[in-house]
């Protein structure tokens, strides 16, 4: 399952990834069938126009289009998912701040051209945006789009997103404001990633299937996997039945140490429309021991003394199950011990005995890497129903993640790695 993400919330090497198959896409010849001007012909044309602005097709076609578009550019780059453009969740000014440069640092640290500023336009050159891009607001059009949410029947929402949507290609100016250009500026497809993911939002809330003539509208020229037969709206009804989901909301926390108290600012619209919360940490760091990491919010002095029966602070369990044969168990120093004593490892001696001695990650008895260290295992723990036992009416939320061993004595230092909170 692919997770379509904000543009705002890629790290720098989603964005890295995500530029180099766009830029491999503009490269492509237009004979090329996942060549970018090809593709962008496909919504007005050359040679044919195949959009749907009205009913029926407007979700389904549009939805067709952009995993088209999706596939383009994993072919280039496996990796990469097609991010959106979140112009529908509150106050914004202009395009999100990738998609503002024409020119960005690559991983060789060159500058060169940004393929999210501009793609290759339909009559040469490159697309272009109105003058004022970076000062334009888009508030009232999040404003439009949050009440059509509300619409108690499909024909209603559609009718209503389609406004918006146009109001959007109008306010971003240049190409994007006629059908013939528009999907030539890269920004089309964030566009419309978010049309679909407001869509998917409202299928959420209203899963009744599609109405007949939307279900079997004919999505040209989008063809049926291994078949010549033309997929159709029902084929396109359901964002996880195509193998993607779309995540709203993202937060990465800053480089943290367990015991400290993290304060995390969530915007009351934001926590409204969270449907989950997740705190994941990556375990993959090998162990010499179990442990667990306990997790509290809204109790900025949680410890291991803490109770966890009935307390509404306590949101649940890490646990991190280590003790790997093959791992050299610790010594503490301490009176009567120096680096040279029998028990010490390797790592005690390059560290200098600077770090917690209580539990770390140690070298192969044989100074190799100890097993499966690149084993990625992240570990997820859900904090929606604790967030709304604690959060009452407040942006800013306290974590805290308080270790200890299988005896329940506290832990001062864990080899993990990144922590960090998901939201959808």
């Amino acid at each position: 399952m692919r997770t379509r993400l904000n543009i705002d919330c890629l790290s720098t090497e989603q964005l890295h990834d995500l530029r180099e198959a766009l830029a491999g896409l503009y490269a492509l010849p237009a004979s090329d069938p996942h060549g970018f001007a090809n593709l962008a012909g496909f919504h007005g044309g050359p040679p044919t126009s195949y959009c749907r602005h009205g009913a029926p097709g407007f979700f389904t076609w549009h939805r067709a289009y952009l995993m088209a578009f999706e596939d383009a550019l994993r072919a280039i780059r496996c990796d990469v998912v097609l991010p959106f453009w979140d112009w529908s969740s509150g106050p914004s000014t202009g395009v999100p701040t990738a998609c503002r440069e024409a020119t960005y640092v690559n991983r060789a640290g060159a500058t060169v051209a940004n393929p999210l500023y501009a793609g290759p336009a339909r009559s040469g050159g490159m697309t272009v945006r109105r003058a004022d891009i970076d000062t334009t607001p888009y508030d009232d059009l999040a404003s439009q789009a949050q009440t059509a949410l509300g619409a108690a029947d499909f024909v209603s929402f559609q009718n209503q997103v389609n406004a918006v949507h146009g109001g959007v290609h109008v306010r971003t100016g240049g190409d994007m404001s006629n059908v013939p250009e528009a999907a030539f500026d890269p920004i089309f497809f964030l566009h419309h990633a978010n049309v679909d993911r407001l869509w998917a939002q409202w299928q959420s809330s209203h899963p009744a299937a599609l109405p007949a003539g939307e279900a079997a509208w004919a999505l040209a020229p989008f063809n049926r996997p291994f078949s010549t037969q033309w997929q159709v709206g029902s084929d396109v009804e359901s964002t996880v039945a195509m193998g993607y989901r779309y995540r709203r909301w993202c937060f990465w926390l800053p480089p943290i140490r367990l015991w400290e108290t993290i304060v995390v600012k969530l915007p009351l619209e934001m926590r409204r429309g969270t449907t989950s919360a997740r705190l994941v940490v990556d375990g993959s760091a090998p162990l010499s021991r179990s442990a667990e990491i306990r997790v509290f919010v809204g109790d900025p002095t949680a410890d291991e003394r803490t109770p966890r029966i009935d307390n509404p602070a306590f949101a649940g369990t890490i646990a991190l199950f280590g003790g790997h044969p093959d791992l050299v168990p610790t010594q503490p120093v301490g009176p009567g011990h120096s680096e040279g004593d029998a028990g010490h490892c390797p790592e005690c001696a390059r560290l200098g005995h600077t770090h917690d001695h209580e539990v770390h990650r140690h070298e192969h008895p044989k100074g190799d890497p100890a097993p499966h260290a690149d084993e990625r295992i992240d570990l997820e723990l859900e904090l929606a129903p604790a967030l709304e036992r604690t959060g009452g009416d407040t942006e800013e939320l306290t974590v805290r993640l308080v270790a200890v061993d299988v005896e329940g004595r506290p832990i001062k230092d864990l080899p993990i790695g990144e922590v960090r909170l998901e939201t959808d």
